[in-house]
């Protein structure tokens, strides 16, 4: 219950923050998706871009802040967070939602 309730605050910040659901780019009129911001975040993470968050680069990112842990978002439990975990618990989140509306 307590990883459920992680995950679903680390996504309810993802999901109810403006400036992560829409942005423009230096001045455009274009917006970026959710989706993408959060690929933005992933990757800003991603210190070495290896294409996986390990805990030193989740720490050092303070991914915590989105209410989420390392743990939480290690879903394999190998160590580092794929941009498939990442989106996989994104997108969970996000469904559920849509599903519920």
């Amino acid at each position: 219950m307590k990883n459920l309730t992680a995950t679903l605050v680390f996504t309810s910040v993802l999901a109810f923050s403006p400036s992560l659901y829409a942005g423009s780019c230096g001045g455009g009129d274009h917006t970026h998706s959710a989706q993408e911001k959060a690929m933005s975040i992933f990757n800003k993470a991603d210190n070495n871009s290896d294409g996986f968050i390990n805990a030193g680069e989740f720490n050092a990112a303070k991914l915590s802040k989105y209410g989420s842990t390392f743990t939480n978002l290690d879903l394999n439990k190998d160590k580092q967070i794929s941009k498939e975990e990442y989106m996989e618990v994104f997108n969970r989140h996000h469904n559920k939602k849509s599903a519920g509306a």
